[in-house]
């Protein structure tokens, strides 16, 4: 005799796959089967909610640190720094801005890098001379980065440099020393008319006799000699603007070997007629970062100025033979920092 089984509490169910196609379609519902209860739900994932920020664009992300900072001091230490580019190992990067540059990016940049009272190393020609505390972060122009008053805290009987460079106390050596003398010296002055000559005529360059000298100063080598940075111009000068009809432009950097004299271990050559093709070079400094030197110019395009380097190679220690050198990275026009810097002033005084 078979009994009535007992209804179980929980049913297994088992389904033709139409039947369950039917189901599935009432999606979030409760459905009753044979005399058991079946809920189901909706497999796919809950629709987010809407807000009102929805649509509107990820604020830009921040320059990966560490960054390079360019600095301007006056009399008493005072002065300005703004950043120019990141440090990225043993190479520069832009720093890769947003533009049009929203006030929220600014704000966060400042906050990242130029928070009140951090310090940061001062170097002047590969060395470390002291440091700089930032203060108050400003900016008037649009679209551009801040720039920061720093106040420089030097040793005594260290004089105060007009442009160096700023980096993370991380990427600095932790002992000060003095910056070397770029007084050119006597044998500079003279082995300097007749090398400009050499790499002009090299160059098919006419009449680059006429060449006048617009800067010559001692920078400071991988050893003991000093090397010396120069710049002479045929029918020019320095200032931005047009030249004075057909044009010529040297730029070289040269060490002193024992027996053959200055060699150079770097030349830039150029040849214009107008403004617009005008490119002159005059030297600024260099620092070493994580083993690299970088070797920076200042340069008059046209009538804009602006910074660019070249990365040495990887022997520049010993390397005493001209080179194929290019310029690593140049900075862009749009913010020029050295206009910044000088606004800064003019605002200060």
């Amino acid at each position: 005799m078979i009994g009535t089984p007992k209804r179980p509490t929980a049913q297994v169910l088992r389904l033709a796959p139409r039947a369950l196609a039917l189901l599935l379609a009432s999606a979030a519902c409760e459905v009753q089967w044979g005399g058991g209860r079946l809920a189901l739900e909706n497999p796919a994932p809950p629709e987010p909610e809407t807000s009102a920020e929805e649509g509107e664009p990820a604020p830009a992300p921040l320059p990966e640190a560490p960054l390079l900072y360019l600095v301007r001091l006056g009399g008493a230490g005072q002065g300005h720094l703004a950043a120019i580019a990141r440090i990225a190992g043993d190479s520069l990067a832009q720093l890769e801005l947003p533009t049009p540059m929203p006030e929220e990016f600014r704000e966060r940049f400042e906050q990242a890098f130029l928070p009140a009272g951090r310090e940061l190393a001062l170097v002047v020609g590969g060395k470390r001379i002291g440091s700089v505390v930032v203060g108050e972060p400003a900016s008037d122009r649009a679209n551009c980065l801040s720039v920061a008053s720093v106040q420089a805290l030097l040793p005594p009987g260290i004089s105060v440099p007009e442009i160096s460079f700023a980096v993370p106390l991380a990427l600095s050596p932790v002992r000060i020393g003095r910056a070397t003398d770029r007084r050119p010296s006597n044998p500079m002055a003279t082995f300097g008319p007749v090398l400009a000559e050499q790499l002009l005529r090299a160059e098919g360059v006419a009449r680059p006799f006429l060449a006048q000298r617009m800067t010559l100063e001692a920078v400071a080598g991988p050893d003991t000699l000093l090397e010396m940075a120069a710049t002479y111009l045929i029918n020019d000068s320095l200032a931005p603007g047009p030249p004075r009809g057909d044009a010529a432009s040297l730029f070289f950097l040269a060490r002193r070997e024992t027996t053959r004299g200055y060699l150079p271990v770097w030349s830039e050559v150029r040849t214009y007629g107008t403004a617009a093709g005008k490119e002159a070079f005059a030297y600024l400094d260099w620092l070493e970062l994580n083993g690299s030197r970088f070797d920076f110019v200042k340069v008059v395009r046209g009538s804009n100025e602006g910074f660019s380097a070249s990365r040495a190679p990887e022997d520049w220690r010993s390397r005493l033979s001209l080179t194929e050198r290019r310029f690593t990275w140049t900075e862009p026009p749009e913010c020029p920092t050295l206009e910044l810097l000088n606004e800064a002033i003019s605002a200060d005084s």
